[in-house]
């Protein structure tokens, strides 16, 4: 028994803690006036709890993510959840509040953008975050809790 909980501690402090539990992750949003250059911007909210997904994903650009991602979801339907807006610019967005599972890895927000770019960033899925929508594209910014 002992020897279980040591090999348990042992695996766990190598990975997150908080990735043993589920959460919520609280999102703000501020999207300029002049936002993907006075257009709607396409979002897509990716918490990942498998490596390989994981992978996978940060392999693509944001272009390539929206044009792919049904094939994306049919090729990993398990190992992540992931939510999709789309905003114009300069709209009020209220806070989000996005519950996920047990062994969330990372969080990735990809952006659908005109201007050239991957538009794609990896975040701390446990940490509240700040997403700015931009001109030309957007930055994540963690928040204090």
């Amino acid at each position: 028994m002992c020897l279980g909980l040591a090999t348990l501690c042992a695996v766990s402090c190598s990975a997150n803690p908080r990735s043993f539990f589920g959460g919520d992750l609280k999102l703000q949003v501020e999207s300029a006036p002049n936002a993907n250059q006075n257009s709607p911007v396409a979002v897509e909210l990716l918490v990942v709890s498998n490596e390989q997904v994981l992978a996978e994903a940060m392999k693509l650009t944001a272009q390539k993510w929206f044009e792919s991602r049904d094939e994306f979801r049919h090729d990993h339907p398990n190992g992540y959840v992931s939510w999709s807006w789309e905003w114009v610019p300069g709209q009020e967005v209220a806070a989000q509040k996005l519950p996920f599972g047990v062994g969330a890895r990372a969080g990735i927000l990809f952006a659908d953008y005109s201007s050239p770019g991957n538009h794609r960033q990896r975040f701390d899925p446990h940490q509240p975050i700040l997403l700015r929508l931009e001109e030309t594209d957007f930055t994540v910014e963690a928040r204090s809790r």
